[in-house]
């Protein structure tokens, strides 16, 4: 798994969505909020499952990137719905997309590190 590749990637969706927002865009909800189509996902799911499940490091990423999607997917419905000022407080500082976001990226880290010295 590139942890941070998966990083980037994750941070990225803000930008997505930023994109979406301001240009009146659909996005796929039901896809983003699934913490199982992306990258990480299918390897926390998947291999990373195996290799690490019951590991602190492990079970704070599965949960953090479950949020993560579940606030995405939140932000993505607004605007498929038009609610743009609703899109746009769910997307600022302080939100609860906001500290997903920085969850996720915190949890990806601290896996990455557990997986370098575990080997």
């Amino acid at each position: 798994m590139d942890f941070d590749k998966a990083t980037a990637a994750h941070a990225e969706w803000k930008i997505k969505l930023r994109v979406a927002l301001q240009n009146g865009e659909t996005v796929d909800a039901e896809r983003l909020c699934s913490d199982k189509n992306c990258d990480l996902g299918r390897w926390l799911h998947g291999e990373g499952r195996t290799r690490s499940a019951g590991r602190p490091a492990y079970l704070e990423c599965v949960e953090a990137h479950r949020e993560f999607h579940e606030q995405a997917g939140n932000v993505a419905r607004a605007i498929n719905r038009k609610d743009f000022a609703g899109a746009e407080a769910l997307l600022d500082n302080g939100s609860k997309f906001a500290e997903a976001s920085s969850k996720v990226a915190v949890a990806v880290r601290r896996l990455k590190r557990e997986a370098e010295t575990v080997g």
